[in-house]
């Protein structure tokens, strides 16, 4: 039994009044889950966002990744714009002065999606992701920094190369030329950007489903490499539906250099897209929620 002493100022008289053990556990844990949601309310999704933008910047094999796929797609551009019209460059991209020029973007997109699994799994294998779970208990807020940071990260990186890509690779084309100014130039540069960010941004997601970077890597490679070969083994009236609705069939369409008249037109490209990023960025929402880190 204790006691607690209170002095009337008026009256210069002190009450004593009983405590039990338990009466005062309670007052001290009523006051520590106060305390913890004071801190919780200060724990905004700017500043989750910022921290998640200097842990991104700080670490350097994450630069050294996305600047060094950008400028492999810059080489790999030009190198194909100067093969136009003999028998050593890509078949596939066919003789278009802006596709050969953008062509190299189909291996280093495959690198951002990689990129972005191992943002996430990498944090679940050294524990680290517990960390940020405790400093900002909302899971989805966590979500939400981390798609910010790595998908603007990656609309910026490979615009910028995707432009320089365009640039050099028609300063080596062998035919006529196209400018900044042409029709469709535009469209492919900012769809270029704008599909490496839904790609990334589905990387984020598969890291928080799989939680491996081996498994969420191999999801990638199949999803954007293998699963097209695989439906056109496929009878046509099977492969042609699924195909158009492929990720990387509906980034070719949204771009618009691929000479291919059966892919979806850039609006319903788009769209598609945005459903593929919905469904993964929805699924880690709902795993983030029911699964203990």
């Amino acid at each position: 039994m204790s006691t607690i002493t209170t002095t009337s100022t008026s009256t210069s008289t002190s009450t004593t009044i009983p405590t039990t053990p338990d009466e005062e556990a309670g007052s001290a844990l009523a006051t520590a889950v106060r305390s913890d949601t004071d801190v919780s309310h200060r724990v905004t999704l700017r500043r989750v966002t910022s921290s998640e933008w200097l842990k991104f910047r700080s670490v350097r094999s994450n630069l050294v990744a996305l600047l060094g796929s950008a400028a492999a797609a810059i080489g790999l551009g030009a190198l194909f714009a100067s093969l136009a019209g003999s028998d050593d460059g890509p078949q596939r991209l066919g003789n278009d002065a802006l596709s050969l020029s953008l062509g190299g973007f189909e291996m280093s997109q495959l690198v951002v999606a990689i990129l972005g699994v191992a943002l996430v799994a990498g944090e679940y294998q050294t524990g680290l992701v517990r960390t940020w779970f405790a400093a900002a208990p909302s899971r989805l807020r966590v979500l939400a920094a981390k798609i910010g940071v790595y998908g603007a990260s990656a609309f910026v990186v490979t615009l910028v190369a995707a432009t320089l890509a365009f640039l050099a690779g028609q300063a080596v084309f062998s035919g006529e030329a196209l400018t900044l100014v042409d029709d469709g130039v535009l469209q492919a540069l900012v769809g270029t950007a704008f599909y490496a960010a839904c790609i990334g941004v589905m990387g984020i997601g598969l890291g928080f489903l799989l939680r491996s970077t081996a498994a969420g890597a191999g999801a990638v490679v199949t999803t954007l490499m293998i699963a097209p070969i695989l439906v056109n083994l496929l009878p046509d009236s099977i492969a042609d539906p699924v195909g158009k609705i492929l990720p990387s069939n509906a980034g070719s369409a949204l771009r618009g250099v691929s000479t291919n008249s059966e892919l979806l037109s850039a609006g319903w490209g788009l769209a598609v897209l945005l459903a593929w990023v919905a469904a993964i960025v929805g699924a880690a929402a709902i795993s983030l929620r029911r699964r203990d880190a």
